[in-house]
């Protein structure tokens, strides 16, 4: 309950009843995706075999769930915006979907044809990297949606976790050796983890 009182007070994110409207349907979206890497991971502890699991996949999919998570934590910035248009509110929702259908990537419905998920991915790759470049540029535009302050409370180490990130999903696209795509994947979990602890929470007690 107090992380709820974050936001100065004065801020709009408590009384806008816009934002509260939009704030439904993120919710909504973030929480489909946040479920579909749930029930996956469930499925893979249930019948780890049925439909193999790897380090690989693992990392990407613990990868995203950080990432889902924290933006959705972060998204409550949103509630600085001081006028909001139909423009703004469809490209919320079209990076909230692009977040979805990264998920959807990690657990597709059926892999027969591939094997197993990493197999899928592996062969899949430029579907699923292609998307991870995607809402890494779209991050750049929701920032720039929260205004001039958050681009100074986030401070050069979110252009080098941008980089990173694009650098990260080019490799994917790329890479074909099964050795390379298991160390990209464990360096992009471990960089993704680090850098929200070291940064994000810092930032929560501004």
């Amino acid at each position: 309950m107090q992380h709820q009182r974050i936001p100065a007070a004065g801020t709009s994110m408590d009384t806008d009843p816009v934002y509260l409207h939009i704030r439904v349907v993120l919710s909504i979206i973030l929480g489909l995706s946040i479920t579909t890497l749930l029930r996956g991971l469930a499925g893979i502890i249930e019948h780890p075999q049925r439909r193999g699991w790897s380090w690989i996949h693992l990392c990407w999919v613990i990868w995203a769930l950080i990432s889902v998570v924290t933006f959705w934590w972060w998204e409550f910035r949103l509630g600085e915006v001081r006028q909001w248009t139909f423009e703004l509110y469809l490209f919320v929702i079209a990076y909230c979907a692009a977040w979805y259908l990264l998920c959807v990537l990690l657990f597709p419905d059926d892999v027969r044809e591939f094997g197993s998920y990493e197999n899928y991915l592996l062969q899949r790759r430029g579907g699923f990297f292609g998307m991870l470049a995607l809402v890494t540029l779209l991050d750049l535009v929701d920032t720039a949606i929260k205004g001039h302050s958050r681009w100074q409370m986030l401070g050069d180490a979110y252009w080098v976790h941008t980089g990173v990130m694009l650098v990260i999903a080019g490799l994917g696209m790329a890479l074909r050796q099964r050795r390379a795509h298991l160390a990209l994947a464990a360096l992009a979990l471990v960089y993704q983890a680090g850098y929200f602890l070291l940064e994000y929470f810092t930032l929560a007690s501004d």
